[in-house]
Parts: C-alpha cells; sequence; structure tokens
C-alpha cells in the first residue's frame, strides 16, 4: 500500500467522521468484505458514534514531522496502523490566521525534509500534501476557514514503521 493510498484511505474516514457528525449519528457495522477501507470506516463511524467531542483529547502519537502549532486544541484524533505503516488524522481548533498557519507548516515541513508535491487554494480552504524524499512519510495539512475568517485545521499523517 502506497502512503497516497493510506492518505486517501484516512481523508475517507475523516470525511466520513465529519459527515456523520454532523447527522447526528453513526452505524457501527463494519463492511461485510473485511477490506481496510471498511475497517477505517467503521472505526470512524464508531468514534462519532461513541461521542467523541474533543474533550481530552491526546495528539501524544503524532510523528515529529506532525507538528503542532501553539494554542491548537485537538478536537480529533483517529489513527491507522495496517502492515508496517501507520498514519492518521487530527483536527484543531485554532486562533490563528490561515497565513500564519500556512507559514508555519511550510516552514515546518521544510525543516524535516518533506517536499511540497501538491498545494490548493482558494478564498475557504487551503490544502497542501507533502512527503519525504524516500516516501516513507507524508504530511497533508487542510485549512479551512469560515465565513467569519476564523480558521480550523485537520492534519492528515502517514509514516512507514522501520
Amino acid at each position: 500500500m502506497t502512503h497516497h493510498t493510506l492518505l486517501r484511505r484516512v481523508a475517507a474516514a475523516t470525511g466520513a467522521t465529519l459527515l456523520l457528525a454532523a447527522c447526528g449519528g453513526a452505524s457501527t457495522e463494519t463492511g461485510t468484505d473485511g477490506s481496510a477501507d471498511a475497517q477505517v470506516a467503521a472505526s470512524a463511524a464508531k468514534a462519532v458514534a461513541g461521542g467523541v467531542t474533543g474533550l481530552g483529547v491526546s495528539v501524544t502519537d503524532l510523528p515529529d514531522f506532525a507538528e503542532v502549532p501553539d494554542g491548537a486544541k485537538a478536537i480529533h484524533n483517529m489513527g491507522v496502523n495496517e502492515g508496517g505503516k501507520t498514519g492518521g488524522s487530527v483536527s484543531f481548533e485554532t486562533s490563528r490566521s490561515p497565513e500564519d498557519l500556512i507559514a508555519f507548516y511550510r516552514e515546518s515541513m521544510a525543516r524535516h525534509g518533506l517536499k511540497i508535491g501538491m498545494e490548493t487554494q482558494s478564498p475557504q480552504m487551503m490544502q497542501m500534501m507533502a512527503e519525504s524524499e524516500d516516501k516513507t512519510k507524508s504530511l497533508m495539512v487542510m485549512i479551512n476557514v469560515d465565513d467569519a475568517g476564523k480558521a480550523s485545521l485537520n492534519l492528515v499523517h502517514s509514516r512507514t514503521e522501520g
């Protein structure tokens, strides 16, 4: 499984989690095919159904290259571990400006040897994806801006255990 595949799975699960949270409920049934996609989706559904609220959310399991800006408060953290590859998604509330967050992650990615390979930006969203040259580490940063200009932050990380 490539890092992009793991990132896509984690991002899909994160999207499913946010969608389920917005709907106010979730099913905790697992997929009948037993695939990794079904397991990740089931894990996200269980987290939402179990009442993930952001209270007491720990980020101590984040890899060193997924730095957290000062003042950011974790509201959701979900991990995936499959066949020597680990990853996850963590969401934060923050009072930092989108511009400050972009500068923070550009510097952090460069410091950790991650090269930005994809970047998109609009008035409401900014996204950067970077990976190490040997493709053992990858990080996707998503910054969403609401109508009042307040930013929220989501990190999707992946690494190969070695």
